[in-house]
């Protein structure tokens, strides 16, 4: 008993309920076996051998598992585990890893497997979603339509049976950006299902369904009327590096990463100034584009966009994204 908790910490056992087990095996060894011994010498008839042996047997005993029990308290006071010990049924020690939290520090995006990158990996729906490629070695230096190729985003664009994104897709997704981008950034409190809170009023004047033939899209929920404002990108959008872009793009399934593609833009915020990346985390993002568009922005550096004509509620909502020249080369992603 005494050897076996002194070698337990040596061999990882050092768990309490594997010391308990040697501690009552230390007390079997030294009670059980004297009494043994006592009996045979008194059935032998010898009550000085009896009286001898005991005592002798008890002293010896109760010193061994006196040390049994300092040795196991010793070992586990000088062993340390950086996880915390969980035991099954057999006492077993076995390590207990704790899930990683949004909330917690900001996992560094050098790291080589993007496995690290899930936000919870029992919330990733692999048959809505894909499947998370794996980032290769000279992943900073791709470019947008590098992504674009190896995630095969063009099928996914031209495919207009795509879902609505739900909520369980919206929390993803902006998990996986506070994991691997910004881990201080705060939403906006309005559910990204139902838009954002676009000013005093409340939220933007439209809603996200299915349109036909154009796949997802936007919908007024009232009259509007010419010159109101439609959607205001100041209290939605949401600027990012070309390196945050890269790092957002591999965290993500193979789906939602093409989705996250054709979610973001390059726009200039003021004459003469630099091309910056943009996009957003609410149904603002499903808005269509055409060439007959009832919904602009005053000028390219603006992303305040007003109707350009009454709008009747539950008529799509649409805009010209030429307005917002592609300049992938201006931003470091070409």
């Amino acid at each position: 008993g005494l050897f076996s908790s002194i070698d337990a910490p040596r061999r990882g056992t050092s768990h309490p309920l594997e010391r308990q087990r040697h501690f009552k095996l230390s007390f079997l060894l030294t009670m059980v076996i004297p009494a043994r011994s006592s009996s045979k010498a008194y059935l032998h008839g010898s009550d000085k051998s009896f009286s001898t042996q005991t005592l002798i047997a008890i002293f010896f005993g109760s010193s061994l598992l006196a040390l049994s029990f300092l040795a196991g308290v010793f070992y586990n006071e000088s062993t340390h585990y950086d996880a915390p010990l969980e035991s099954n049924l057999r006492g077993a020690a076995t390590l207990n890893i704790p899930v990683p939290v949004v909330s917690d520090t900001l996992i560094d995006p050098n790291q080589d497997s993007t496995q690290e990158f899930f936000p919870d990996s029992t919330k990733h729906n692999q048959k809505k979603w894909g499947k998370i490629k794996t980032r290769p070695d000279d992943w900073v230096m791709w470019s947008f339509h590098d992504v674009h190729s190896e995630f095969k985003c063009s099928e996914h664009a031209h495919d207009q049976n795509k879902p609505l994104p739900d909520l369980a897709f919206w929390n993803y997704y902006r998990d996986t950006f506070k994991l691997v981008v910004d881990n201080d950034i705060e939403f906006d409190s309005v559910p990204p299902t139902e838009g954002y809170t676009m000013n005093g009023d409340g939220k933007q004047p439209y809603y996200a369904k299915i349109s036909p033939g154009k796949g997802r899209g936007l919908f007024a929920s009232r009259d509007i009327k010419k010159g109101g404002v439609v959607h205001d990108g100041n209290a939605s959008d949401i600027e990012m590096s070309a390196d945050d872009w890269r790092s957002m793009a591999f965290a993500l399934p193979q789906k939602m990463a093409c989705d996250f593609s054709e979610w973001t833009w390059t726009q200039q915020t003021e004459k003469g100034g630099p091309y910056k990346i943009f996009t957003a985390f609410n149904i603002s993002i499903l808005m269509n584009s055409s060439k007959a568009p009832n919904t602009m922005p005053k000028s390219s550096y603006s992303s305040k966009m007003y109707a350009l004509r009454d709008i009747k509620k539950d008529e799509e909502i649409l805009t010209d994204y030429k307005i917002y020249p592609t300049k992938w080369e201006k931003v470091g992603l070409s």
